[in-house]
């Protein structure tokens, strides 16, 4: 089963195309940002809800339940802090600014912190080729991921229907750029899907 933890359509009229083709690809449930309840129908759509982290959760948390969480770290150093997010989101995603100046003592609080970690393959692939700039800090991650101290969680962040990637070409993405091929399909399937069932289950 895969799943794709985030997509933002850049309109409203963009979001029929998006789902249409999602469940061409093979996806079986998708988190939206913008939606405003659950949808079922052929494609389970979970709404979602991505906050800018400031240093602290934000008060509101209680008035999301069935929600998908996530923060979104903005800067490497915003990582320092994490502890008191635990217990109040679902994911981190963490911005290419963020990868690209990822250092050893951030990865380790990445590890400590106990949530999935989100990266978008937006922030690794560019139109023409490969951001080397943040898989730098990508492959700092890696070796983490590959012993199970940081679970990783990959999703599209696609704004069309042209910006979702084929589950299987997404593995060889995936492959190619250092992970190993159980890795790369449980950040696209059984990671993201555990996610799901805790937004089900309100947590």
């Amino acid at each position: 089963m895969y799943v794709d933890l985030s997509i933002k359509p850049y309109d409203t009229s963009a979001l029929g195309r998006i789902l249409s083709t999602a469940r061409r690809l093979g996806y079986e449930a998708v988190a939206v940002e913008g939606l405003d309840k659950e949808v079922e129908g052929g494609l389970r759509c979970v709404p979602r809800i991505t906050y800018k982290y400031v240093g602290r959760p934000i008060s509101t948390y209680e008035f999301s339940k069935g929600y998908l969480i996530a923060y979104e770290l903005g800067e490497p150093t915003d990582i320092k802090s994490l502890s008191s997010l635990r217990g109040r989101c679902h994911v981190l995603r963490i911005s290419n600014k963020v990868l690209a100046g990822l250092r050893k003592k951030y990865v380790n609080s990445l590890r400590n912190c106990g949530i999935p970690i989100e990266v978008s393959v937006k922030d690794l692939i560019l139109d023409n080729g490969l951001n080397y700039n943040v898989l730098r800090g990508f492959n700092k991650l890696l070796p983490l991921v590959e012993r199970g101290d940081v679970e990783l969680v990959i999703s599209s962040s696609a704004g069309d229907e042209f910006e979702l990637i084929h589950p299987l070409e997404l593995v060889a993405i995936l492959k190619e750029l250092g992970l190993s091929e159980l890795i790369s399909i449980k950040a696209i399937s059984s990671l993201p899907l555990r996610v799901l069932r805790m937004v089900s289950n309100a947590v």
